[in-house]
């Protein structure tokens, strides 16, 4: 990714994945409002109003994900790593869960897990623990 330094730990092996894609609505659209997750849980990002092309390597338990934000306003992203994304894959970054339904959108929040989506597909990773943004590069 670049910048010289490691991002995420040799002992994530980013093809050892146990996320899971579930078919149907997305968690929180219905159910309890997003605001009962406490973005507080452990270090956090909420996406809205990050630049394009900012990237964001998130690792999980099991696995590693590299993010490169295509809207932030809308949570577009674009995806490699994991079992599931073996290929950038454009996705939406719905937000922070505990498993359930209930889903703080637009956050990566350390210590939940991460829910994405693909149309109607969704992808939920394991517990999310750490994340590291890097900013686009300007060229003047």
């Amino acid at each position: 990714m670049g910048r010289g330094s490691t991002l995420v730990s040799d002992d994530i092996d980013p093809l050892d994945s146990q996320s899971a894609i579930v078919e149907g609505p997305l968690a929180g659209s219905a159910g309890p409002p997003a605001s009962r997750l406490d973005p507080t849980e452990g270090p956090s990002l909420m996406l809205d109003g990050l630049a394009v092309g900012t990237t964001i390597v998130v690792a999980t338990r099991h696995s590693s994900y590299q993010f490169a934000i295509v809207d932030a306003a809308q949570r577009q992203a674009t995806v490699v790593g994991g079992k599931m994304f073996p290929e950038a894959t454009d996705v939406r970054i719905e937000g922070a869960t505990t498993g359930a339904s209930v889903v703080k959108p637009g956050w990566i929040v350390v210590g939940l897990r991460l829910e994405l989506s693909m149309g109607l597909k969704r992808i939920t990773t394991s517990s999310v623990s750490s994340f590291v943004v890097a900013q686009p590069s300007t060229v003047t």
